[in-house]
């Protein structure tokens, strides 16, 4: 009986140590996988819609990427941050993901079809749910739909 407890007691420490060590997101309904469906630039009222462009938000990370679309953009990944006190999020320092040495911040041109036009920039979210967000910075409106 000695030996069968044993390996169960420390199974079942394993399990649970384990299980503790997984990293929680810092809002939920804000992180995860998102498909940006189309940008209104603040300037002209201007609609741009949006073919296979998504964002990725990940604990302190965001990436902006086209997937098999026909623009043919680079990606490009930062950092992220969500206050919740001015419900705000903000990405900072986009760059192309390569090793740090090597990675190239990005130019205003390449993320403006991102529905960005800074390498850093604040957004008040204006609306999120499990399904649905709504971003606004001083440049655009920006809405997305969770994949």
């Amino acid at each position: 009986m000695k030996h069968i407890i044993y390996p169960i007691i420390c199974l079942l420490t394993t399990v649970l140590v384990l299980v503790g060590c997984q990293k929680e997101p810092i809002n939920p309904d804000i992180e995860g996988h998102w498909q940006l469906l189309e940008f209104t630039t603040q300037s002209d009222n201007q609609v741009h819609k949006c073919e296979r462009i998504y964002y990725s938000i990940q604990l302190w990370v965001v990436e902006v990427a086209e997937k098999q679309g026909p623009l043919e953009l680079t990606p490009f990944r930062g950092r992220y941050s969500y206050d919740e006190a001015s419900n705000t999020i903000t990405m900072t320092d986009m760059s192309t993901y390569d090793v740090p040495e090597n990675s190239v911040p990005a130019e205003v041109w390449q993320l403006e079809p991102y529905g960005l036009n800074s390498v850093n920039t604040t957004f008040n979210v204006i609306s999120v749910d499990s399904h649905s967000m709504t971003l606004e910075s001083d440049y655009a409106i920006l809405k997305f739909k969770k994949f």
